[in-house]
């Protein structure tokens, strides 16, 4: 007896090694080396200040979205994912903000969720296949699915595998539980369910999963249908879970207050499209689209919007031949739920987690791969169910079985390939959007973000191209336009500029960044008047716009109207206190006034919110070093050097206070250091240096006679 616990524990050690070790293979080892911030982690979590701001703001975290916009703002998506932001919070604060941290985090979390699947399906009850076979090759394949990998590699795919993990531990709970679900499993569900909602809100499917766990297990299926009627009916946990569930959508809509989001066209085509017809028959066609990406994961997109997926507007697309046969799998499944209740479960748990992500409510996205993580458990438990059923239907034919052996094989090690590469593309930003042209080269939002990588790269000419295109494959394409104008901009055509913006805001009237950039070019043209008409029409619709605050500061420093340009730049970097530059012309403007101790004062407000900002530390060891602080004045000019070694001014300047502090061979040094940086820019540094070297000749001169 003791033997045989032995080896089911020994069995059950390597089974859950070996699951690990799939994890592993195919996201680390190695795999997190060079990783960075991609796509929705740069809003969700770079330039989030609930995430990245200390001390911990409570209140900002439990009152605004995941994206760091409030929760009652008419530009908020309405994510309200407190916990998971929180998450991101506390890593920040405890090993900074580092994208290989926080990714191989997510790695260990979908280790957990991998051993979590196999526990729970080597637990379940189901006779017509072996549950061992199922649990191993099941959890195998859900370790593997290259589906899973915008979750894992994505670090705001956090919110799935935490979603994922509170989802099996409720199945875990519930079959634990079977036969006697007493009031305290279903009020510890509950408020799991009510903890994960707080993660992810699509956690708030939970108990509907539970419930049909639950009905298969106590096997109430092989009951008439009226009396599985009346035993549901009479069922007190099923109806406590359906109060509960109701009450939680109830507070999570309050807690918003009954709003909803408002998204555009460029996220979700098939929502915004005016034919009901069209909209239907799309959304059918992007449930079976969902289901394709599971069973055949090669093409896969981090932003399935714009041309990825074309419109279904009539019956006889013959795209619609997918949906007949995914209903008409529903429909076998259906009647013959009594012989075959582990495929219905199966098909159960991979679509109820599914619901909130299928159209039933409006979503700003087509299709996110992200959001099959927890209804591919379901996918993976129906795949390996056919493929025992089939291969134990056929015992007499052992050369078949042999086959279905390898071929299986074979799908893992395909699978893991796959995973493996598209964990590869997860690493960077560059990666990603280049994968993304070769599955959906007319999307017009893939080349939009490639343009708007090349800008941030220097690569103008690749950007201009980009660009143009996007606007090609999409005219109205406002976000496009407007940066296509600030590019012109940026090459000093005004006019081609202005026309590109206006564009933008023909395509949307109310686009804040679009009346502020049109401001600054206007602005560039000597038109002051009509700038600030257009930073006023910013701000109209969106009242608290720090950088438009900045824009406008900019303006009436160029009137010469320093009092105003200096109260509209404490207000930008009242409402966002990490904006450098308005910082910046606040301290220069005091320093150029004399009030050096004003300039210290703020310059210290400053760096509480940027400790590292470049051009706060400069300025401030100018200040310090006119007001004869040379101490304290060398030290920040060597910090501001270790950050930008290459910077010709920064070098200047320290030989400047050295020059001022006599300490001649030191400036001598620095001077030289910035000649040898470029001697083109250098001229400073050059003059200050010959000077310098003739007044030393002169005291030699001196000294001699």
């Amino acid at each position: 007896m003791l033997d045989l616990v032995h080896k089911a524990t020994l069995h059950s050690m390597v089974c859950q090694a070996i699951l690990v070790l799939i994890c592993l293979l195919c996201y680390g080892c190695g795999g997190l080396s060079g990783a960075k911030f991609v796509f929705d982690d740069t809003v969700a979590i770079v330039k989030n200040r609930d995430v990245n701001s200390l001390p911990t703001n409570w209140t900002a975290i439990f009152t605004h979205d995941f994206w760091g916009a409030s929760l009652l703002s008419s530009d908020s998506h309405k994510s309200f994912r407190p916990l998971t932001t929180l998450m991101f919070h506390c890593e920040y604060a405890l090993l900074g903000l580092s994208a290989a941290h926080m990714k191989f985090l997510n790695l260990l979390l979908h280790c957990v969720n991998t051993i979590l699947m196999w526990r729970l399906i080597r637990s379940l009850y189901v006779p017509e296949v072996s549950t061992a076979r199922w649990a191993i090759l099941s959890a195998a394949l859900f370790a593997a699915h290259p589906i899973h990998t915008e979750a894992v590699s994505g670090v705001v795919g956090r919110a799935e595998l935490m979603f994922g993990m509170i989802h099996l531990l409720c199945l875990l709970l519930t079959v634990a539980n079977t036969g006697r679900l007493g009031p305290q499993t279903g009020g510890l569900i509950m408020l799991l369910t009510a903890v994960g909602m707080l993660f992810k809100e699509s956690a708030v499917t939970i108990p509907m999963s539970c419930v049909l766990l639950d009905y298969f297990q106590n096997g109430y299926y092989h009951l008439r249908f009226k009396d599985q009627w009346s035993l549901l009916r009479t069922r007190m946990s099923y109806l406590f879970y359906l109060l509960g569930t109701l009450g939680l959508l109830t507070a999570r809509l309050w807690w918003q207050d009954f709003e909803t989001p408002t998204f555009k066209e460029v996220d979700n085509p098939v929502a915004h499209n005016e034919h009901v017809l069209t909209r239907g028959l799309s959304q059918q066609y992007l449930l079976v689209m969902n289901i394709w990406l599971m069973l055949c994961p090669h093409w896969l997109c981090y932003d399935w919007a714009l041309g990825c997926v074309k419109l279904v507007t009539n019956i006889w697309d013959l795209r619609l031949q997918g949906v007949i046969g995914f209903y008409s799998i529903v429909l076998v499944a259906l009647m013959n739920f009594r012989r075959l209740p582990g495929m219905m479960l199966a098909l159960g748990l991979m679509i109820i987690p599914f619901l909130p992500a299928s159209g039933i409510i409006c979503v700003g996205f087509v299709i996110a791969e992200r959001t099959l993580y927890v209804p591919s458990i379901g996918f993976c438990l129906l795949s390996i169910y056919g493929f025992l059923y089939w291969y134990d239907s056929s015992t007499e034919n052992t050369h078949w079985r042999t086959a279905l052996r390898i071929l299986l094989m074979l799908l893992f090690s395909v699978m893991m390939v796959r995973t493996r590469q598209r964990a590869t593309d997860w690493l960077n930003e560059e990666q990603l959007f280049k994968s993304a042209l070769q599955v959906c080269p007319d999307n017009a939002k893939v080349h939009y973000n490639i343009a708007r990588l090349a800008t941030d790269m220097g690569n103008n000419t690749k950007a201009f191209q980009h660009y143009h295109r996007a606007i090609e494959l999409y005219p109205n394409y406002e976000s496009a336009l407007m940066n296509l104008g600030n590019l012109y901009r940026e090459h000093g055509q005004l006019t081609t500029a202005e026309e590109y913006i206006r564009l933008a805001l023909q395509a949307y009237p109310a686009f804040p960044a679009a009346w502020m950039n049109l401001g600054i070019v206007q602005s560039a043209q000597g038109k002051f008047d009509k700038a600030l008409a257009s930073y006023e029409k910013a701000l109209k619709y969106r009242a608290n716009f720090a950088v438009c605050y900045y824009n406008m500061g900019n303006l009436y420093l160029e009137q010469k109207r320093y009092a105003e340009a200096l109260h509209h730049w404490q207000h930008a970097v009242a409402l966002n206190p990490r904006q450098p530059k308005a910082w910046a012309n606040i301290l220069t403007m005091l320093d150029n006034k004399g009030l050096q101790e004003d300039a210290l004062r703020i310059s210290n407000q400053a760096l509480q919110h940027l400790p590292n900002d470049v051009s706060i530390l400069f300025i401030r060891a100018n200040v310090l070093g006119k007001l004869k602080h040379y101490t304290e004045a060398e030290t920040i000019y060597k910090r501001v050097i270790e950050l930008e070694p290459h910077n010709t001014l920064y070098h200047t300047n320290l030989g400047v206070l050295y020059h001022r502090w006599d300490k001649t061979q030191e400036a001598i040094e620095a001077y030289r250091t910035a000649i040898s940086i470029s001697a083109a820019r250098a001229t400073t540094a050059r003059e200050n240096l010959s000077k310098l070297l003739k007044r030393l000749e002169r005291e030699a001169q001196v000294m001699q006679r």
